[in-house]
């Protein structure tokens, strides 16, 4: 395969890939509803201090949330020197190099650490000097054709600083490698295709193989600091693209392509490659409710995530990932807007409803981790940005008057209930997932009334078929938490524009 670019070719043959080129997923087959296996279901925050919050503030928020991890945004090209060459002398592979810039990062990973999170950090954006080509448009400068190999120096950077062993800054164990790179925007080549022209069905992708070396760089050098370090490759987009001129590949033909699989998931002939990594993350945004399926082939969302839960097993299978252990599972980032504040969201009170049923529907499909976008709405002046999915309304006049929503109860104690004949089937997850005694209660006239009393899993999760008294709301109660009820009259769908 081929990229063209102004001035120079990369070329990605099947040969010779672009010039070199916490519980485990696939251990057990989805649940049914209402079963209980011992599987978790760590959630996180993304971005916690979007909209000038502060860490005291954000991360305690986060901590109320229910959330055990949070995830940052890093710009490789931020803490790197910039320019377009390299410094003279400048020893990327050394945290204490006086060009780089840690001060940032080093206040998040502090902050997060004391207040019991782990932190999670996404990289992406190269310094300029560190692109192979010049990118075809200024826009996607930082992310044209990063060069592996300074990606697997500044990985070794950044993994000894936080290694626990360097200048008392805390371990940090878990690192993403780039965010929605299957989108132009954010990874380019994307096909063989030039950005200024459109992608036709005899354009093919490259971006598969951009990406690929880049990961293994990256958990190479990672893994060398502390073999224990995990990395998270993927993070895709749900959708291919999200405009004529944004050149984007589906995310399962992305998986394929890098995974060495062909489009039925079985072992690609003549692909010996193995990919590193020790979680999948994907960012499954839906145009509709928690069963919303994507209208387009290749395409993954909510409503179809075992599509992609069964291609990432076939590649385990087929021996094409090396990971620490079973490769695992992880949403990256989800969300819906919520009306108010923005025109076109989705009701409160439905949103609450979607995004327990979301957890759920996700555990049901092997993951382990999800990542909520985001903890705050976003401040008036970029809410052309319809980021508007936070857990609080985003007050002018500072943090201290923001507003829980009722998503905020859903997310830091999700719990369904679906009507089954006379029974209810129920499902939750305690707040941070601890471990206890739930009580499920139906609603009777203007009171409550006890089903049952159910022991959670050591991850807090619980589940069971209990017969039911009427047609009434369903809730959970741990002590004085009490999850949102939940109505066993299950409401239309209805089509919304996702998180973003």
């Amino acid at each position: 395969m081929h990229a063209s670019a102004p001035r120079r070719r990369l070329r990605c043959p099947h040969a010779l890939v672009l010039a070199a080129a916490i519980a485990g997923l696939g251990a057990t087959a989805p649940a049914e509803a209402g079963a209980v296996r011992n599987q978790p279901l760590v959630t996180a925050i993304t971005d916690a201090g979007y909209g000038n919050m502060d860490y005291q503030v954000g991360y305690a928020r986060t901590k109320a949330a229910g959330a055990t991890a949070i995830r940052f945004y890093e710009g490789w090209n931020l803490i790197a020197p910039g320019g377009s060459s390299k410094p003279p002398g400048f020893d990327a592979s050394n945290p204490a190099d006086p060009a780089y810039n840690w001060t940032g990062l080093d206040a998040k990973v502090r902050n997060a650490v004391a207040r019991g999170l782990e932190p999670i950090v996404s990289f992406a954006r190269a310094p300029e000097w560190a692109q192979r080509l010049p990118p075809e448009d200024p826009r996607l400068n930082g992310n044209y054709a990063p060069d592996p190999a300074e990606f697997g120096a500044f990985a070794t950077a950044v993994a000894t600083r936080y290694s626990g062993r360097f200048r008392g800054l805390p371990r940090v164990r878990y690192w993403q490698v780039w965010n929605e790179p299957n989108l132009g925007w954010n990874l380019m080549p994307q096909y063989d295709t030039p950005w200024s022209r459109p992608v036709t069905a005899s354009s093919r992708p490259v971006a598969p193989y951009v990406y690929w070396p880049m990961v293994n760089a990256f958990t190479d050098a990672v893994r060398r600091v502390n073999r224990d370090n995990l990395v998270v490759a993927g993070a895709l987009a749900p959708y291919a693209r999200f405009g004529a001129s944004d050149h984007g590949v589906a995310p399962l033909p992305f998986m394929r392509l890098m995974l060495c699989l062909t489009g039925r998931d079985r072992p690609q002939a003549g692909c010996n490659r193995r990919s590193a990594f020790d979680a999948w993350g994907h960012d499954p945004y839906t145009q509709g409710g928690p069963q919303r399926r994507p209208s387009v082939p290749g395409n993954v969302t909510l409503g179809n995530l075992r599509d992609m839960r069964r291609t990432l097993t076939a590649a385990s299978r087929a021996g094409r990932i090396s990971s620490n252990g079973p490769v695992r599972f992880w949403i990256m980032e989800f969300g819906w807007n919520t009306r108010p504040p923005f025109a076109r969201g989705v009701p409160t009170r439905l949103h609450a409803r979607w995004v327990a049923e979301a957890l759920y529907r996700m555990w049901l499909d092997g993951v382990t981790l999800a990542t909520w976008f985001q903890l705050r709405d976003a401040p008036s002046y970029v809410s052309g940005l319809h980021y508007q999915a936070g857990l609080y309304t985003h007050c002018p006049r500072g943090p201290a008057c923001d507003r829980p929503k009722l998503s905020l109860t859903a997310f830091r104690f999700p719990f369904v209930a679906f009507r089954s004949s006379s029974r209810a089937t129920v499902w939750g997850r305690t707040p941070a997932g601890r471990r206890g005694t739930v009580t499920i209660q139906q609603r009777r006239g203007a009171g409550w009334v006890r089903l049952g009393r159910l022991r959670t899993n050591r991850h807090g999760i619980f589940g069971a078929r209990l017969p039911r008294r009427g047609s009434g709301d369903l809730r959970a109660t741990l002590g004085r938490a009490r999850s949102v009820p939940f109505s066993l009259t299950r409401p239309p769908d209805r089509t919304v524009i996702p998180g973003l």
